[in-house]
């Protein structure tokens, strides 16, 4: 549709949050159609094997009996062979229980001459049942004329096995057309969703230059209104300080939307975040950039306000006044600060906590389908129903869960309950299960807290191929300097709310402020 608007009215507005929302849903639906694509494969992969160990399972159990007819073993021989395992037996739960009663009354050296007695006793018994064995069931030579008939019947079972497998392979046959043809239906769907996707992305940038354009006259605008405001102020004059604070806010926000629209590498930007708990000032006028596709690093002392700066960027908390712009998982500028919590995870943002938050009746694996609600394309209608399509879509999200824990080396414990794993498991199931939303951002709270030097060493690797292999940026706080200065590629460190540093891990070590946040000042001694 062409724009017969001018840039910035209500209208472009509302037809540009409509077309990043159709991009979104169709992301969702070319994502389901490729998941389809290759559940349809496996499912002609299964048939296939199930069916070839079928024809060869049944050919096993009728060749087996007649395999030992050819090498001599009778069915007397069998019948010999069962009475003399069952003698076996009844003589190892005869020793057992005779060791168990006679250790309650003798001392040990005079057990083991009993036990010692015993087994020659046993031994004797064993060779005389054996013998008697031998004389009751006697092995008879197989004649040749039956050994002709059972090379005939051995025969006929492998044609009988070599046609089962020609019938097999014409079933593989038409069900692989089918296949086929559906592969080629679900690739042409695919190819004109992602025609129109690219031009929802096409319009949606020509919107954001427009955006930039308007941007800059009006930040050129607010900023000679902020000076003439400022002036008053120096002057004297009285200046509503609301209404310049407020006009401050948003010079601040266009500058840091035109940061991001400037700067394709920059992920979040965080400028001038305050949250303030009554008198507390727990983050202070705190700003930094996360780059896209980093592992970024958030320390400082206990009480910094880590943890805060996270849960004001999820929306848990409303900051007290800044900006947090973010571009999100489809490449949109949006503002933070206009979602609520339960929106984050649909612009990019997946987060774990402090301590491990599963669904303990659940298993693994399914924790990880719940995980995946944000992605189902089924409706209402669907899940009410439980049409065919529902049924695909949990296979679909139900392989990928199973990939990810393959991907993370955790795939033995898909199955099981959380209940008594590892801590260390346990951290990774949820890493997991944040992989499950597409996340273009993973915060992690203090990821190896309660975990041992093993364990973090085993979380490091994970967490560098997450950022690495699924091309996600990670931005974590952590108390670990260990694992934070091998892991990070930047690093913030605060104090009591506000930056002291920023930079390498090499340069946050050298860094005198950061010294003297962790370690005290040195005057302090003398």
């Amino acid at each position: 549709m062409a724009l017969n608007k001018k840039p910035g009215t209500f209208y472009e507005r509302f037809l540009n949050d409509l077309r990043v929302n159709n991009h979104r849903k169709l992301i969702l639906k070319i994502n389901y159609h490729k998941g389809l694509s290759l559940e349809y494969n496996k499912k002609f992969d299964a048939f296939i094997e199930k069916e070839t160990k079928l024809i060869e399972t049944y050919y096993q159990e009728d060749t087996a009996p007649l395999t030992k007819r050819l090498e001599g073993i009778s069915k007397i021989d069998e019948k010999r062979e069962r009475k003399l395992e069952r003698f076996n037996k009844k003589a190892y739960w005869s020793r057992r229980r005779y060791k168990t009663s006679q250790s309650r009354k003798v001392d040990e050296s005079t057990l083991n001459n009993l036990m010692e007695s015993f087994d020659q006793n046993q031994k004797k018994q064993k060779e005389l049942f054996i013998e008697n064995l031998e004389k009751k069931y006697i092995n008879h030579n197989t004649d040749p004329n039956k050994t002709d008939m059972i090379k005939n019947k051995i025969a006929a079972l492998d044609k009988k096995k070599q046609d089962d497998l020609n019938k097999m392979n014409k079933k593989a046959e038409k069900l692989k057309e089918k296949v086929v043809a559906f592969q080629k239906r679900n690739q042409a769907k695919i190819k004109r969703m992602e025609s129109k996707n690219e031009t929802h992305t096409k319009n949606i940038l020509l919107y954001n230059a427009k955006r930039q354009k308007e941007d800059a006259a009006i930040l050129e605008t607010l900023e000679q209104k902020y000076k003439v405001l400022t002036d008053h102020k120096n002057n004297s004059e009285h200046v509503n300080e609301k209404k310049l604070q407020a006009l401050e806010n948003k010079i601040q926000k266009i500058k840091s939307v035109k940061h991001l629209l400037d700067a394709e590498n920059i992920h979040l930007s965080i400028n001038r975040l305050k949250m303030y708990f009554g008198g507390v000032k727990a983050v202070d006028d705190l700003s930094f950039n996360v780059k896209k596709g980093e592992i970024f690093g958030l320390i400082g002392p206990n009480g910094a306000g880590k943890t805060t700066v996270f849960n004001c960027i999820t929306q848990f908390y409303k900051a007290t006044s800044g900006n947090m712009i973010l571009r999100n998982k489809e490449n949109h500028i949006v503002d933070l600060y206009k979602y609520k919590t339960h929106d984050m995870i649909n612009e990019g943002i997946a987060r774990s906590f402090q301590n491990v938050e599963l669904i303990w009746e659940l298993t693994v694996l399914d924790n990880l389908m719940v995980a995946a609600h944000t992605l189902l394309i089924t409706s209402f209608a669907d899940h009410m129903m439980h049409t065919p399509k529902l049924s695909w879509e949990e296979q679909v999200i139900r392989s990928k869960g199973y990939r990810i824990l393959q991907e993370l080396g955790i795939e033995e414990y898909a199955f099981r309950s959380p209940y008594g794993l590892p801590y260390g498991v346990l951290k990774k199931v949820e890493l997991a299960r944040t992989l499950m939303t597409d996340p273009s951002m993973i915060i992690l709270d203090e990821p190896a807290a309660g975990l041992n030097d093993a364990e973090t060493e085993d979380l490091a690797k994970v967490i560098k191929k997450i950022n690495k292999d699924f091309g996600i940026t990670i931005f974590l706080v952590e108390h670990d300097m260990g694992l934070v200065m091998s892991i990070c590629d930047r690093i913030c460190a605060i104090s009591f709310g506000r930056r002291i540093g920023l930079g390498t891990p090499k340069e946050i070590q050298q860094n005198p402020e950061v010294r003297k946040a962790y370690l005290g000042d040195d005057s302090d001694e003398n």
